[in-house]
């Protein structure tokens, strides 16, 4: 790594600037590069370098960290500004014979970083991913309100990486938290690694809910039905629990149980406010018709009785 030249954030919102600042924390040299005149500007007053997107071009970096909005436009992602900042990304990089690796720490789709953001910059800036620049994808994990501090204090580190020379570029930049484990990937599994994350967060909101709206109709303290599963449900204490996929849920607790619980609330008239308890019965059946296996998994026996 080329201490001499700065890390250049591409796109300076939530995630750019508390990636950013907490860089600058550790002892880099930052460079923020937003459209926004307005966040250029709130950044320069705050002591910070930042340029808007024409002048990226004027800063040779070693590092590119692109971190723009990827908003949902009528039911998909829309990936304009990534294509831009792409673009952006390669005209800059055209200008260098030093070498560099772009990062994506935008949340995309699996496959865009190798369909649409490398060969973007192959196209702007004429070279060749995994010869002339590095490319990796970065997935962020931070909560809006708390994001510089999530960045600074991560509980773990997702590097997906196109070649072996992009992976360890990136796990430099991050030589600072020598403590933090590290989950090397592909550019497809780590952006698929962001997504996993925000679609099982959405869905055990939803099922608490779903639960809520039960427990009330039963009589029943929601509060304080929750606290003790939150202490005692293996699924809630061990992170792992259930994540080795590709079988249904067996043994002699789960299926008996959620089975009859939506048959007890279809008698209570109450089982048409448990449509997630429905869907996992329905995928599980699909499961085992799919790929019935003669034991069931270690994670599916496992259960009190």
């Amino acid at each position: 790594m080329d201490r001499q030249r700065p890390v250049a954030i591409i796109g300076s919102g939530v995630v750019g600037t508390a990636t950013g600042t907490g860089l600058s924390a550790k002892g880099y040299e930052v460079v923020f590069c937003d459209v926004n005149p307005e966040r250029v500007a709130l950044l320069r007053s705050r002591g910070y370098n930042a340029v808007r997107e024409p002048e990226l071009a004027d800063v040779e970096a070693w590092a590119y960290l692109i971190s723009v909005p990827t908003p949902t436009v009528d039911g998909r992602v829309d990936l304009s500004f990534v294509r831009e900042a792409a673009l952006a990304v390669g005209r800059t990089i055209a200008r260098s014979d030093a070498g560099s690796v772009v990062v994506v720490r935008s949340t995309v789709p699996p496959g865009t970083t190798e369909q649409l953001v490398i060969p973007a910059i192959e196209m702007s800036s004429s070279r060749r991913a995994g010869d002339s620049f590095g490319v990796c994808m970065n997935p962020e994990f931070l909560r809006a309100a708390t994001a510089e501090r999530d960045f600074l204090e991560p509980r773990v580190i997702v590097i997906g990486a196109l070649d072996g020379g992009s992976d360890r570029a990136l796990r430099e930049l991050y030589a600072p938290w020598p403590d933090v484990p590290v989950h090397t990937m592909s550019l497809r599994s780590a952006e698929a690694a962001k997504y996993v994350s925000n679609l099982f967060n959405a869905t055990k909101i939803s099922f608490f809910n779903e639960m809520h709206r039960v427990l009330l109709q039963l009589g029943a303290d929601p509060a304080a039905a929750f606290a003790a599963a939150a202490a005692g449900a293996e699924g809630m204490v061990n992170p792992v629990y259930g994540i080795r996929a590709g079988a249904p849920f067996g043994g002699g607790c789960l299926p008996k149980d959620i089975e009859g619980f939506l048959g007890f609330a279809r008698e209570a008239g109450i089982d048409h406010l448990l449509p997630i308890l429905r869907a996992a019965i329905r995928v599980n059946d699909e499961m085992r018709e799919a790929a019935p296996v003669p034991e069931p998994t270690a994670d599916a026996a496992e259960g009190m009785f």
